[in-house]
């Protein structure tokens, strides 16, 4: 994907000529924006005063061996939303007593390089010091124990010091939470988050074996990258608990529709009657830590992105981003229950700043009630 400057220069001027075009037509407004951002596919629920309303599903979930269309109920990989409905679990099970985002990491992983105590609050925010290392990325898809991606060389910072997304921190709190619970991650998902709020998703993709889940495509360079028939029969049950091995789950490897995804993220907006009691919800959307960069001003709490930008909106927004094999998705909110939350198969990659650019058209959309692109790019 386009990271940095340059980087998304090049991209917006490659994609007219060498991108993936969309073999659909737009019928809406919504449909449009994905259309001209060159969406293989994609599925939009909208949510207005807390409440799903309209729902835009438009393009193909894959297009091999032959096309399938996409529907309300298809499912897709979150990709990085999968952090935000983490921290979902996470402040559930504070509320519930279970756990403290102040208590040290250090108790239940093999932190031992770690410089001073790590708070689970630090794994949430991205502030724990823990950095994405070579060994990590040639860890993905492995059976690597976590203890031994956690040598000096992860160690950037301090802890608490400073902001660095990490995927390896994120996944972490999956191992912490079934180390010190003594359940799967999949388990406590599914008593503690999914089934109370009436949300069929899951981190186990061998649970997905008749499921049509949607693949991944790159709009630029053409081609498919995600191949989800193929990840869902070699993937692993993760129905029991493995702290050492389990640290990819919550990083990214959720799967979910559309409207799953709205109903989870609304939980975020006024904690459902004490589903997660006020001091949760005050932490999990409370600043944390400013992402680098003016192109979109954003903060990062627990668990959540904060938007405090008036060339997006003139409201406080909520949400977070997802990019993983070409899909871009995305879920944003404001303080009155108002937003959307987006899953694609392939969308234009392009950034401004950190925001990608077609969640930037739909917040400004949706929740600015301006005309969504920027023909500019």
């Amino acid at each position: 994907m386009p990271k940095g400057a340059l980087k998304n220069t090049l991209y917006r001027l490659a994609l007219p000529i060498c991108g993936l075009r969309p073999a659909w037509q737009p019928e809406s407004a919504a449909q449009r924006i994905l259309w001209r951002r060159k969406a293989v596919g994609a599925c939009l629920q909208r949510f207005e005063a807390g409440r799903l309303s309209e729902c835009v599903a438009c393009g193909a979930a894959s297009l091999h061996p032959q096309r399938v269309p996409v529907a309300p109920d298809t499912v897709f990989r979150g990709a990085s939303l999968a952090k935000m409905v983490t921290a979902l679990l996470v402040f559930r099970l504070q509320t519930l007593g279970k756990l403290d985002v102040s208590e040290d990491a250090r108790a239940f992983l093999p932190l031992r390089h770690a410089p001073r105590p790590v708070p689970l609050s630090t794994l949430l925010s991205h502030t724990s010091g823990i950095r994405d290392t070579a060994a990590y990325h040639a860890a993905l898809g492995q059976s690597v124990p976590l203890e031994r991606l956690l040598g000096p060389e992860a160690f950037w910072r301090e802890p608490g010091e400073a902001f660095e997304y990490s995927n390896l921190a994120a996944g972490m709190i999956g191992s912490l939470l079934e180390a010190q619970l003594s359940e799967s991650f999949e388990t406590l998902m599914q008593r503690e988050l999914f089934a109370p709020l009436g949300v069929e998703a899951t981190f186990d993709a061998s649970l997905l074996a008749k499921t049509p889940v949607a693949d991944g495509y790159r709009v630029l360079p053409p081609g498919r990258a995600f191949d989800a028939r193929a990840r869902i029969t070699s993937a692993r049950p993760v129905s029991s608990p493995d702290p050492s091995l389990h640290y990819q789950l919550a990083a990214g490897n959720l799967y979910l529709t559309a409207a799953g995804l709205a109903r989870l993220t609304l939980l975020a907006v006024d904690g459902h009657n004490g589903f997660l009691d006020g001091r949760s919800l005050r932490q999990l959307r409370t600043p944390v830590a400013a992402w680098p960069g003016e192109k979109s001003r954003m903060r990062h709490g627990m668990g959540l992105l904060v938007v405090d930008d008036p060339r997006l909106s003139s409201r406080r927004l909520w949400g977070h981003q997802g990019f993983a094999y070409g899909a871009v998705n995305g879920a944003f909110f404001d303080e009155e229950g108002n937003g959307y939350a987006l899953l694609t198969s392939g969308v234009s990659e392009q950034r401004c700043g950190h925001m990608a650019c077609v969640n930037r058209d739909f917040v400004r959309f949706f929740l600015s009630g301006r005309d969504g692109c920027d023909r500019r790019d």
